[in-house]
């Protein structure tokens, strides 16, 4: 909800970035295809957590942690044996129409979903369903131990409230919760609880005992330039980020 609403307010006051519409793409396809994969984990999860005595903020990260790389391992093995999604049901009519009418001109993954300076708007959005698509697909199991990770600590925010959580031993890792209680869901101050717990939160990456978990691959928006950037040379590398711009080729 946060990031469609954020990606809203970017295309409404920066109508020319097409990015903006190419993220919210993206939103749409993890909404509709990944959320769906990734319930089952977090109801694992949040059951065994419920079925467990008190335990320290330290356990209770580790426990998470446990449970954020069995639902990468499992994904990465579903992902070899079979096909995951159906690419082609995605309805992205109401973006087109958005796009078209703002029609956006630049952006990073703009160009990289881009034959020709003169494609239109729906030609991009119709290509980019492809490229993001098989990104999207070939690291779900990162996107599902992501949202695996956030829930149990949005778990934690409401244990924590509730005392059902020791007190860590590092009091660097407690999150200090306001005296009042906990702040509306999708509100700006729960938003910044969630963002702060997160922080306090051991990162994906050491999680994951994946070692192409790295944070790198998503620098921006195109995966499979970010594998290579180092590699790139000067020329490619401007063609990556100015696209066929005859100003800057």
């Amino acid at each position: 909800q946060a990031a469609s609403r954020h990606l809203s307010f970017a295309a409404r006051f920066t109508p020319q970035y097409g990015d903006s519409f190419l993220e919210q793409l993206r939103v749409n396809m993890i909404d509709q295809w990944l959320i769906p994969m990734a319930t089952p984990f977090i109801n694992g999860m949040q059951d065994a957590f419920l079925s467990c005595n008190q335990m320290q903020i330290e356990d209770a990260y580790k426990f998470i942690a446990e449970h954020t790389r069995r639902a990468a391992d499992i994904m990465k093995t579903q992902l070899k044996e079979t096909s995951l999604v159906a690419k082609d049901v995605l309805d992205t009519s109401k973006l087109e129409l958005r796009c078209s009418s703002a029609d956006p001109n630049y952006g990073h993954l703009w160009f990289q979903c881009r034959s020709s300076p003169i494609d239109t708007a729906r030609e991009v959005i119709v290509q980019a369903k492809t490229v993001m698509a098989d990104s999207i697909i070939d690291y779900s199991y990162l996107y599902i131990a992501a949202m695996v990770r956030r829930a149990g600590v949005l778990m934690l925010i409401y244990h924590q409230a509730e005392k059902n959580t020791a007190p860590a031993t590092n009091q660097s890792a407690q999150l200090k919760l306001p005296a009042q209680g906990l702040p509306r869901p999708n509100s700006h101050s729960w938003d910044l609880i969630v963002d702060k717990q997160l922080r306090l939160a051991p990162p994906l990456d050491d999680m994951l005992s994946a070692s192409d978990a790295g944070s790198i691959l998503f620098t921006t928006g195109c995966v499979r330039n970010n594998h290579n950037w180092d590699k790139s040379s000067l020329t490619e590398k401007r063609r990556i980020l100015f696209g066929s711009d005859s100003l800057l080729s």
